[in-house]
């Protein structure tokens, strides 16, 4: 049995309403667009504001940073950053190339950790962007190694923004990708970007996050590691944090493996 908390479902769409805007609303404009009367929502974003969910900047209303410290204030989403960010953070010095961290978010993913390549030069994601788990490797990567229903749940949402071709060419890279233990592709938005994406399982066996090296070449810099290199790289990174995490891999599907030392 569904139960009515309208109140609730007002505060909830006003959030998710201004999660979507690059800038603030007005009173006037978020009730026209949540179909309600000023009077409606007025109690529900003066609670807001006051709870710091919601800032206020003149007339208009913008999302606070409120549920950005609920979400890292998480434990397994806490504990999460505080393993990957050192782990990044050194990886990029060892390859001077970028690297971000992104979870599942809906049908989409959230980047929740971004380090820029020490160089200052490379490809950037910003800390709270949304991606397409159909156009990018670490999409790929989180819709291979989830709960096989789950996954399945995932296409069908998904698949009516595809022609059947295109949907079955996704089936068959996520298949791909969920055999060899990771994504490595050619970008499906940006020239010039390989995409390398390993899976951080949790304690079910499927994946909670995607470690990513979006890797650009330098025409002018012959020195800097390869493709190849910044893949084994990140593989011993994911296996390492993999470890540090206690997550678990499900039947039938390859846990990444750190890199061997080369003699």
């Amino acid at each position: 049995m569904d139960y009515a908390a309208p109140a609730l479902e007002k505060g909830l769409d006003v959030l998710e309403l201004l999660s979507k805007q690059d800038r603030g609303l007005t009173r006037p404009e978020i009730a026209k667009r949540l179909d309600r009367s000023v009077g409606e929502i007025f109690r529900m974003i003066e609670c807001l504001t006051r709870r710091s969910y919601l800032v206020q900047r003149g007339d208009t209303y913008q999302l606070g940073m409120r549920l950005f410290e609920l979400a890292h204030a998480f434990p397994p989403m806490s504990r999460l950053l505080k393993e990957a960010l050192p782990r990044m953070e050194s990886l990029t010095k060892t390859i001077d190339q970028s690297c971000h961290l992104s979870v599942l978010s809906g049908a989409s993913q959230l980047v929740v950790a971004q380090v820029d390549s020490p160089g200052g030069v490379g490809f950037s994601t910003r800390i709270g962007a949304r991606l397409d788990l159909l156009k990018s490797a670490s999409g790929h990567v989180l819709l291979a190694f989830r709960d096989h229903s789950d996954s399945r749940r995932l296409m069908a949402v998904t698949r009516t923004r595809l022609r059947a071709a295109e949907h079955k060419a996704v089936v068959k890279t996520i298949t791909t990708v969920a055999a060899q233990g990771f994504a490595f592709m050619k970008s499906k938005q940006f020239s010039g970007v390989e995409a390398i994406s390993y899976p951080l399982f949790g304690l079910h066996g499927h994946a909670i996050a995607a470690l990513t090296i979006p890797y650009v070449t330098h025409l002018d810099d012959a020195t800097r590691p390869s493709p190849s290199v910044a893949q084994a790289r990140l593989a011993t990174v994911a296996a390492e944090l993999n470890a540090a995490l206690g997550g678990l891999v499900g039947p039938g599907r390859r846990a990444p493996q750190p890199a061997r030392k080369r003699r």
